[in-house]
Parts: C-alpha cells; sequence; structure tokens
C-alpha cells in the first residue's frame, strides 16, 4: 500500500473492523460468505498485528458474537 504511514494505519483499521464485523454478522455484506471475511480478517490481522493491538483486537475476535450490554434493563411486554 503506497501512502503515508499515519493514512496507512487509518485504512487498514478500517478493512480489519469491516471484516472482522462481516464475519460475525453476514447481512453487512451478502455478497461476501463469513468464510471469506474471516480468511481476509486473518490474513490482515496476521500482517499488521500492531493494529490489531491498537484495536483492541485478538485471533478469533471475527467469532465472537455480538452481545447487547447486560448493564441496560430489558423491557418486558407482557399481556394481561
Amino acid at each position: 500500500m503506497h501512502a503515508r504511514k499515519q493514512v496507512q494505519q487509518i485504512l487498514i483499521a478500517g478493512k480489519m473492523l469491516r471484516w472482522c464485523n462481516v464475519a460475525r454478522c453476514p447481512q453487512l455484506d451478502p455478497t461476501c460468505s463469513p468464510g471469506r471475511a474471516r480468511k481476509n480478517y486473518w490474513h490482515l490481522f496476521h500482517r499488521y498485528p500492531e493494529t490489531a493491538a491498537k484495536l483492541g483486537l485478538h485471533e478469533f475476535s471475527c467469532f465472537e458474537l455480538v452481545v447487547p450490554d447486560s448493564s441496560r434493563p430489558s423491557v418486558r411486554v407482557t399481556r394481561d
């Protein structure tokens, strides 16, 4: 990639987050399979580990499910 170091880090971080999110939720990009998204994420992860560490990502981040925050009270609908 031919870009300044600062711009390069921003672009790589954006790509890494995008592929991680597509692997977690395939509806974000229906043209790409989750397996292909994981492969792209792992390639970027192993090529740029310092960027992944700055983002707080690890090798298996693309498998984690997005869980809602448990500190928020859940709304329950009851029928009388």
